[in-house]
């Protein structure tokens, strides 16, 4: 049996900034990861000489956390591409546009803008760290997003330019997700502007050898003694002095203190006893992932940029919701990224890959020309199919849940604490948010002894 000041159960970016906290304040760590590598939700690989992230990969502007990081670990940014004309699909249709807000016919923008403006007014309301606590949290929480928005928002079109954002954030759609729980997301970040917005917004940089160098660097800092992979956890003990934890390959760790960052529906298959509060496991079992799938296309030259497009794209009425220029720094190794998110994303496997792969070409092509029909590379990424992150981006409330679970999101259980970007206050849902929940985290361990 291994024996430590505190075990982290998952390597992803905020497991490892928990264990990086402690250890930097004379704790002791082991940190148990079930993949085969670090990183859980960033991920980050090649494509014919060209560096991609599979999973997340941007940070941006209001990040304080993460940029901290970057820069204490020696490594560097660079501005995600964002000039030139912007592509918006709709109805069939194509037509460009600069700035973060589609070009439509006036009163439909009106009404999109006019959207944009309330729900940050009704975020602006809720507290970042007890969301569930406000008057009307209840009534929210029993509505979901669709049903709200369909007030303000009469145009079908304004509707399916607003989900071709709703599904790339929450890899849901508007019908799918709680408006209290869009509601805290959007407060966590400070303006939905900013969850939506390249320059100046959360999209604003990339991270130079990929997202996955956060992780990758951390656990060195950390050494190979204290990151275990291939550990799959699928017991932990806990009483009033110790928490102990098995593996599924027989491993026994012994700790003072545990800390659990693991996606919130996979901390549902570990078994705890004794059994945790029944708000806390109540929420686990609640909880679901988002559905995402990334696709790249890489080419021989950044063709779009020839003609003065950002390689920006929406489409409200497409199963592409979104795609970005991922050519590399300096504009080197052209690529494209293109998003398929909610409904679309989940049942993606049952595609047949052919089709898949040209399903989306044909959707680049319409956006950009047609040389995006020939790609030199082709990959993708279903985070449905990952077994150890069951979907994307982020873990999903349905409605009925944050109002009456939220307390529980971080409260710690004993000795057990909760890091993972969903329990962060700012940032929920992003790197820096993992970042954010790691150092909470590790800072809870080290008040209380």
């Amino acid at each position: 049996m291994e024996e430590t000041d505190c075990v982290v159960l998952g390597a992803g970016v905020s497991g490892l900034t928990a264990a990086w906290e402690l250890s930097q304040r004379g704790q002791s760590v082991q940190v148990l990861e079930a993949r085969e590598r670090v990183g859980g939700r960033t991920w980050s690989g090649v494509l014919e000489g060209a560096e991609v992230d599979w999973g997340g990969e941007w940070i941006g502007h209001g990040q304080p956390r993460v940029y901290a990081l970057v820069e204490a670990l020696g490594l560097h940014t660079f501005p995600t591409w964002d000039r030139g004309e912007k592509v918006l699909e709709l109805r069939g249709r194509t037509s460009t546009y600069r700035g973060t807000i589609p070009w439509m016919a006036p009163w439909k923008l009106l009404q999109v803008q006019a959207g944009i403006w309330y729900l940050d007014a009704l975020a602006r309301r809720l507290s970042p760290e007890e969301p569930w606590a406000h008057a009307r949290a209840v009534g929210w929480d029993a509505t979901t997003l669709d049903a709200a928005r369909r007030l303000f928002l009469w145009s079908a079109d304004a509707r399916g330019v607003m989900d071709a954002a709703m599904r790339t954030i929450f890899g849901a759609e508007a019908g799918e997700l709680s408006l209290l729980h869009a509601l805290a997301y959007i407060r966590s970040a400070g303006s939905l502007q900013n969850l939506i917005a390249t320059e100046g917004g959360f999209q604003h940089d990339r991270l130079r050898g990929g997202a996955q160098a956060l992780a990758l660097a951390l656990a060195a800092k950390l050494g190979e003694a204290r990151v275990h992979l291939g550990r799959p956890v699928t017991e932990v003990r806990h009483d009033g002095s110790s928490v102990t934890v098995r593996d599924a390959i027989e491993g026994v760790w012994r700790a003072r203190r545990a800390v659990c960052a693991v996606p919130l529906p996979l901390a549902a298959r570990i078994a705890f006893e004794p059994q945790l509060p029944p708000l806390r496991t109540q929420l686990t079992e609640r909880a679901y992932q988002g559905a995402a799938v990334k696709c790249f296309a890489r080419y021989e030259r950044a063709f779009w940029r020839e003609r003065g497009l950002s390689g920006e794209a929406a489409s409200a009425d497409g199963f592409v919701s979104v795609t970005f220029d991922q050519c590399g720094e300096d504009g080197a190794t052209p690529c494209l990224l293109a998003f398929v998110g909610g409904r679309s994303a989940r049942t993606w496997h049952q595609r047949d890959p052919a089709e898949r792969k040209a399903a989306v070409l044909d959707r680049l092509a319409a956006y950009f020309g047609p040389e995006a029909r020939s790609p030199t590379a082709w990959g993708e990424a279903d985070w449905c199919a990952e077994r150890w992150s069951g979907g994307g981006p982020i873990a999903l409330f349905p409605t009925g849940t944050l109002s009456t679970h939220g307390p529980a999101l971080r409260e710690p259980c004993g000795r057990i604490h909760w890091a993972g970007t969903e329990t962060a206050r700012a940032c929920m849902g992003f790197i820096e948010g993992a970042v954010e929940a790691g150092q909470r985290a590790a800072e809870e361990i080290l008040q209380a002894g």
